[in-house]
Parts: C-alpha cells; sequence; structure tokens
C-alpha cells in the first residue's frame, strides 16, 4: 500500500518521462528571422543550457542534446529539437525531452525543465 502512494504521488508531482503531452506554447517558438541565425542561436543554446550537443544536422533542422545524470536519472535525458520555416522569414522551434531510459516512467519534472531552460537560452540568444 505504501509503495502504491508513493508512486502515485511522484507521478503526480513529476509526470512522463518526456514531454510530447506538454502543451505545444510551452514547448515551441516562433520566430521572425532567417533559418541560418536561429540554427546558430539553438546551437549556442544548447550550450547555455548546460547540454551535450549529440548530433546537429542543418539540413534536417535537427539537434540532439544529452542533459547529464542526476540523483533521480542515472542515464540522463535526451533534447530533441526540431528547426523549420513555416513561411518566409518565420522559423519555429520544437523541443521536447525524453528520458533516455526505457524503463523509467516518472522523471520529477526534468523533462520539462529541460526544454524550458533550452527555450530560455534560445529566447535570451534570438533577443540579442
Amino acid at each position: 500500500m505504501r509503495s502504491t502512494m508513493v508512486v502515485s504521488l511522484a507521478l503526480l508531482l513529476g509526470g512522463c518521462a518526456h514531454t510530447y503531452n506538454m502543451p505545444e506554447a510551452e514547448r515551441s517558438r516562433s520566430y521572425q528571422a532567417e533559418e541560418a541565425v536561429v540554427w546558430d542561436a539553438a546551437l549556442s543554446a544548447v550550450n547555455d543550457a548546460g547540454l551535450a550537443l549529440i548530433e546537429a544536422e542543418q539540413e534536417h533542422g535537427r539537434i540532439r542534446a544529452r542533459a547529464g545524470a542526476s540523483i533521480w536519472d542515472l542515464k540522463g535525458h535526451m533534447l530533441l529539437v526540431v528547426i523549420h520555416q513555416v513561411e518566409p522569414g518565420r522559423i519555429r522551434v520544437d523541443a521536447n525531452a525524453e528520458a533516455v531510459s526505457e524503463d523509467s516512467d516518472i522523471d520529477f519534472g526534468r523533462s520539462g525543465r529541460i526544454v524550458r531552460d533550452f527555450l530560455s537560452a534560445l529566447d535570451r540568444r534570438m533577443a540579442g
């Protein structure tokens, strides 16, 4: 009974180990800029958010970065970013994070924090 309560509380407080169910407004941005400018800012934002760049495919508009492990998550999280033009001069950035561990059901909000930290860093880069 006690373990069921702990798991229920953890799910309530932490949520799933990914951000695909977050509202779109919390995991996406749109900028009035050239695609190359947004791409460069996004690469810099990966570093600003304390993530390690794993792969960058500019021709496909995809970035993968890894967040370090924590006491709760020994395998870490992966940030997945997609950058694409929605209309001339308007670029959209979609970001999601997920736990690398396949057996992880909760992450105590870490996935959401990774996305928010990355997008905040990107907003700062695009503003300055």
